[in-house]
């Protein structure tokens, strides 16, 4: 069933495939690739994956102001056609010619309804994860999970800053810490206590301030029997959560560990909450 599941959102689907996280790549409904070589500079795929992970129009003069700054060319208007008409001689060579239009001085990427695009994907592959939790079905969460980590972990155009590829990246990283924490939520079910940990504690890395992530990380100690790393959990996460937002534990996390013995606070001891 775990096998299934790993498959991606329109897996079986014969439409184009884009790829930008990891590396831009298009795979045509023949199955042929192309790699980010094709894309003719560091503009062309900074341009693509704008319109591509957009959703919408994009006007000419933001599109301008992100490929060239405050710096615009002369011929700024002719430079942007120059840089569109290049995408789609790309695209049409994975079989979508007529994928950008332009309307109202903005530029749009019209995908195909058979297309996939993997950061859709993911927010796809992440939500049927938690809804499959929700349902208490372990193994289907597991391979919904695992999808949505393995894309949400690939870098999106390494090198490029800007408020938009942030904002990317921001969703990537909030994927990739709830399919995290959904996989150590089944690893705890399953009584895999230490990849339980390891991906607590990466959710962790992602964002020291969220307390779900300290929680699973305390559980997985619990769940292994070891209350002295559960307790050095608790510790890192009332420090972390005192010295940076001047807040405490919450009470569920305090109860949490009340159990494996007196809580620093002054909680009465008692048997671990597993929630």
């Amino acid at each position: 069933m775990v096998g299934e599941t790993l498959a991606s959102p329109g897996e079986g689907r014969r439409g184009l495939r884009i790829y930008l996280a990891g590396g831009i790549a298009l795979r045509s409904a023949a199955g042929e690739t192309i790699g980010e070589r094709a894309f003719a500079g560091r503009q062309a795929r900074r341009l693509f994956v704008r319109l591509a992970a957009t959703h919408e129009a994009v006007p000419q003069a933001e599109l301008a102001d992100d490929l060239w700054d405050a710096d615009w060319p002369p011929a700024w208007a002719v430079a942007l056609r120059a840089l569109i008409s290049k995408l789609r001689a790309t695209l049409g060579a994975a079989g979508a010619p007529n994928a950008i239009s332009m309307s109202n001085g903005a530029y749009e990427l019209v995908l195909p309804p058979d297309a996939w695009l993997d950061l859709d994907a993911a927010a796809d592959a992440i939500h049927r994860a938690e809804s499959a939790r929700t349902r208490h079905e372990p193994s289907v969460a597991c391979g919904w999970a695992l999808a949505a980590r393995a894309i949400a972990s690939r870098p999106l155009l390494p090198g490029e800053d800007a408020e938009w590829i942030d904002r990317l990246r921001r969703r990537l990283d909030d994927i990739r810490l709830r399919a995290l924490e959904c996989l150590a939520e089944v690893w705890i079910d399953q009584g895999d206590t230490a990849l339980a940990a390891r991906d607590a504690a990466e959710a962790i890395a992602i964002d020291p301030y969220r307390e779900r992530s300290h929680r699973l990380l305390i559980r997985a100690h619990l769940a292994a029997g070891d209350r002295g790393a559960a307790a050095e959990a608790f510790a890192a996460c009332r420090r972390i959560l005192e010295a940076e937002l001047g807040v405490s534990p919450s009470a569920e996390t305090i109860a949490l560990i009340a159990g494996a013995r007196g809580s620093p606070d002054g909680a009465p001891t008692g048997t671990p909450n597993a929630g």
